[in-house]
């Protein structure tokens, strides 16, 4: 059985830094002089002092380049910290 782990508590991990980041992020994605691509250049800043680049960081950057809209890349953010809420630990 796979254990639950709450990655948005773990120091180090991407997700951690956009939980603690989701009112700017909700900022961003209502202010209308806010442009996608600072948006985007806020979230990636956001996200680089996580010091877990493990592949979900590589992918999340790589997703992240391709939204097409402050609406998605407010959904891709609103995704990460669900899914590192319930990360389930791979049994080794």
């Amino acid at each position: 059985m796979s254990k639950i782990v709450n990655l948005t508590k773990v120091q180090g991990c991407y997700s951690k830094e956009l939980r603690e980041a989701t009112y700017g992020i909700k900022l961003c994605l209502r202010e209308p002089s806010v442009s996608l691509q600072d948006m985007k250049n806020y979230v990636e800043a956001v996200i680089d002092p996580a010091s877990i680049d493990a592949e979900a960081k590589k992918r999340f950057r790589k997703n992240l380049s391709e939204c097409k809209t402050k609406q998605e890349v407010d959904q891709l953010c609103y995704d990460a910290v669900v899914h590192g809420m319930y990360y389930r630990r791979k049994e080794s």
